[in-house]
């Protein structure tokens, strides 16, 4: 193989290859050296865990209120307020600044099990305290 007989792409490739060469010489003797350290015992080997800063326990817990109890109070003032004739999810939501789903599923899980809270109609829910 004489350099002079090389085409254009051959000799492009040959470049990519000793450049390839090259890096993978290098990579190999920071292995080489990093297997000398260990066994001489002068690098230990990294730790491996929980990255520097806050410790495991100190995260600020929130509390918050169970599932529902967060509507309870608002719902049951709003439908007080509606009276004997009623108020809709829509406008419950509405003035609740809740969606309607949140209300919906307020009155089939925690609704239910308060005995005042009747439905008067589609989507409409009333109390009688």
């Amino acid at each position: 193989m004489s350099l002079s007989n090389l085409s254009s792409a051959q000799l492009a490739q040959l470049i990519g290859l000793v450049k390839e060469k090259e890096s993978l010489q290098t990579k190999l003797e920071k292995v080489d050296a990093a297997l000398k350290a260990l066994e001489s015992g002068k690098a230990a080997p990294k730790k491996r865990g929980r990255k520097p800063g806050r410790p495991a326990g100190a995260k600020t817990k929130v509390k918050k209120a169970k599932r529902g109890k967060r509507l309870k109070a608002p719902l049951l003032k709003a439908l007080s307020a509606a009276g004997a004739s009623g108020i809709t999810v829509k406008e419950l939501a509405a003035k609740l600044k809740v969606k309607p789903g949140n209300i919906f599923s307020w009155f089939y899980t925690t609704g239910k099990k308060i005995s005042g809270i009747k439905k008067v109609g589609e989507a409409k829910y009333a109390y009688a305290s």
